[in-house]
């Protein structure tokens, strides 16, 4: 059983038992796995806060043989985000983020471009309290990174170029719709020009579209697309998501 030593950001924990925990874990070095923290529950824990979810660290961990969860062997706090916690708005922004990586992202598989952007993605509410650009940038980016993101510029059901007039999208669709080939239960996302300059904001980095003031047309209606897109290639509903928009 060879230690491994991992950067990490705990997505979420569970109970196991009276003393023990599991966390499921995003890692740099080996991708999403789950391991088991011994005694991770008790008051004078050696693992302290570190285990607490959306929580970045450093730790080592025992690989097993035909097994899937891990044994945590000790951790220590590269970053917090528990003073996101303070702004709810934030606190369940930042949870929608912990469900889709540990829905989304395949097991044992290193992305470290992902591990870089779900980073990125905290810090940037962590330090701008806003959620509705991060959010867009994370969604944008893990179904780009996926291979799941789709032709913006032509109809999903008959591939016609779409032009200037409204397009539409719906639960279950792969990509936006024009005029003629939307259901009756789709949404109008409105002109596609609002789509296309908040696609263009994605493509550059965060912290610099952050700087820019106020939110591009069309964030929130983007948002809602792209978040029927992951629920769609992950084949259920986000427990976070009608969260979001509550709040």
């Amino acid at each position: 059983m060879p230690l491994r030593e991992t950067e990490a950001v705990v997505l979420r924990t569970y109970r196991l038992g009276e003393a023990d925990k599991i966390a499921s874990l995003f890692t740099r070095q080996l991708g999403r796995l789950r391991g088991v923290a011994g005694g991770a529950q008790r008051p004078k824990s050696r693992y302290g806060g570190t285990l607490e979810p959306l929580s970045y660290i450093r730790l080592w961990i025992f690989e097993r043989e035909n097994r899937d969860l891990l044994r945590i062997n000790s951790a220590e706090l590269i970053e917090s985000f528990f003073d996101m916690q303070k702004d709810y708005r934030v606190q369940v922004a930042a949870q929608f983020v912990a469900e889709v990586a540990d829905r989304f992202l395949p097991e044992r598989e290193a992305n470290d471009r992902a591990f870089r952007l779900l980073l990125a993605v905290l810090r940037a509410m962590k330090h701008s309290g806003e959620v509705e650009r991060p959010l867009v940038y994370f969604d944008y980016w893990l179904l780009r990174l996926g291979g799941f993101l789709p032709d913006f510029e032509r109809c999903a059901s008959c591939g016609r170029p779409l032009g200037s007039e409204p397009v539409y999208f719906t639960a279950g669709a792969e990509g936006l719709l024009c005029g003629d080939c939307r259901p009756s239960q789709a949404q109008q996302f409105g002109p596609r020009e609002a789509l296309t300059c908040v696609v263009s904001h994605c493509q550059a980095m965060l912290d610099r579209w952050l700087g820019e003031g106020k939110p591009s047309e069309g964030l929130l209606e983007t948002r809602h697309f792209l978040e029927q897109l992951i629920e769609a290639h992950l084949e259920k509903k986000l427990i976070t998501r009608p969260m979001l928009d509550e709040v």
